[in-house]
């Protein structure tokens, strides 16, 4: 076999004199030695550029990469110079130095996996695998178990850094590790069909034996020299592209729910004022209708008396008793006409836009807030704003409430019973006192000190305007509970 080094490939069952018949076809044939070189200095090239290239970025596993891929070409252009340099460096360093690259590169994807291994036991690996092969070839001179040991640990090496590219593909949907995938795959499968040519032709095929799966590995070699190294810099340009892409949908997320958080906050005031206004025009109306009658009774009493000195004041006093009933009047009318945006929500997302409002509430509270959700998505048609509005005062209600207790909880629970949702808001606070139980809930009630007692009530009032209702109680094991229900979509 020895003798083959360089020669033509050509069948084992062709004399030898046959191939020198036409001389043209031996000086177009792949000459293996060259081959080998080139691979192996595009090997060489290629890392080092992709190296500069992310140096800059911090990549971790970038240095390791790119190591690999010298350690590679530095194999091959050593094979290729066979003839020309010392068997220590042909044979042992260049066969170490080939197992030794997909090892590093294999530890360089484990690094993006987020499932580092120690570069230590790459290096005993590899020695291992080398102390093997010197024992194949030296000791026991055994040309056949030293090529099936070399092709079948490389087949697997290649099938492994096949392995991780793919599962990098499979997390991040990269076009780029795919590629990886392809073509050391393609390799690791060639060396791989190398074993049962030994096993069945019982040739002693060497590095330069020129054959079809050889030609087929320059080939895949000097194409997954540029290909490897491409798609490597491919996975961190899509990472950078999905990371941008990410932070626009986080800064529009942030954006939108900023927005509604000054919908909520403007609506809260908004109906703050108009819950005290109407209860204002409610209390007011009565006495100011009072003092409409008193003022007609004494006019007469007095016209009776044939008295009118007077009727110039009490007719003052009708005319801004009525013009005060007037502005009664128009604020409840104003009230009342207001308009809502009904659309269908979908009541988890609807919960979790109110969780990202109340995060840091929370946080700093060290409420614990658990949400339990049917496994069916439940929808109802309400308004985005006011259904937010009156998650966000229960849930502020429940925090405040839980204060004082050693772990704060509060649980939201959804759930679906024929056509209504249901969401009820549990938490571990002492409760409501028996006494205040019914008025809670009530306009100008609170069970806080600086509380206007309008928050729980304009919820109320949302809820009846969507068809629905909230009831608040106390939970049969401990603290309060807020139930709200409204009519579900199909």
């Amino acid at each position: 076999m020895a003798a083959n080094r360089g020669a033509l490939w050509r069948p084992a069952d062709r004399p030898l004199h046959a191939t020198n018949k036409d001389e043209s076809k031996r000086m177009n044939a792949l000459h293996l030695p060259t081959a080998y070189v080139i691979a192996g200095v595009l090997y060489l090239i290629m890392p080092l550029t992709v190296w500069q290239m992310l140096r800059k970025q911090g990549v971790a596993s970038n240095t390791l990469w790119c190591l690999g891929g010298m350690a590679f070409g530095l194999s091959l252009v050593l094979l290729g110079l066979r003839n020309q340099l010392p068997e220590a460096l042909t044979y042992y360093t260049a066969i170490w130095l080939l197992l030794l690259g997909p090892l590093l590169r294999s530890a360089a994807l484990r690094i993006e996996l987020h499932r580092p291994v120690r570069l230590v036991w790459v290096l005993l690996g590899s020695v291992l695998f080398m102390a093997v092969y010197v024992f194949f070839h030296a000791i026991l001179n055994n040309a056949d178990l030293r090529f099936l040991w070399a092709s079948f640990v490389a087949s697997a090496a290649f099938m492994w850094l096949a392995w991780l590219a793919r599962t990098i593909h499979l997390r991040d949907r990269s076009i780029g590790s795919q590629w990886i995938f392809v073509f050391y795959m393609a390799i690791g499968v060639l060396l791989a069909l190398r074993v049962p040519v030994v096993v069945l032709t019982h040739g002693t095929p060497t590095a330069m034996t020129q054959d079809p799966v050889s030609v087929l590995l320059i080939f895949l070699g000097v194409t997954s020299a540029v290909v490897s190294n491409v798609g490597f810099l491919g996975m961190f340009i899509e990472r950078m592209n999905r990371k941008a892409l990410e932070s626009v949908k986080i800064q529009a997320r942030q954006e939108e729910m900023a927005r509604l958080s000054d919908q909520i906050a403007q609506l809260d005031r908004r109906r703050s004022v108009g819950e005290i206004a109407a209860s204002l025009a409610h209390e007011l109306s009565q006495p100011l209708t009072n003092i409409y009658l008193i003022s007609d009774r004494l006019e007469l009493e007095l016209k009776i008396r044939s008295d009118s000195s007077l009727d110039m004041y009490f007719a003052d006093l009708n005319r801004n008793a009525q013009s005060a009933g007037n502005i009664l009047g128009r604020i409840r009318s104003f009230i009342r006409s207001k308009d809502i945006e009904l659309e269908r929500i979908e009541i988890a997302q609807a919960i979790a836009d109110v969780n990202a409002l109340i995060r840091d509430l929370a946080y700093n509270e060290s409420v614990d807030i658990q949400v339990s959700l049917p496994p069916q998505t439940l929808a109802v048609r309400a308004d985005t704003v006011q259904l937010s509005q009156i998650f966000l005062n229960v849930i502020r209600n429940a925090i405040q409430a839980t204060h004082g207790q050693a772990q704060r909880q509060l649980h939201i629970q959804v759930w679906r019973e024929e056509n209504t949702a249901h969401i009820s808001f549990t938490d571990n606070g002492p409760g409501l006192p028996p006494e205040t139980s019914e008025r809670v809930g009530s306009a100008f009630f609170s069970t806080k000190p600086d509380g206007l007692g309008v928050g729980l009530s304009i919820s109320k009032s949302i809820a009846l305007l969507h068809g629905g209702s909230l009831s608040i109680g106390n939970s049969p094991s401990a603290g309060a509970v807020v139930h709200l229900q409204l009519p579900a979509l199909d």
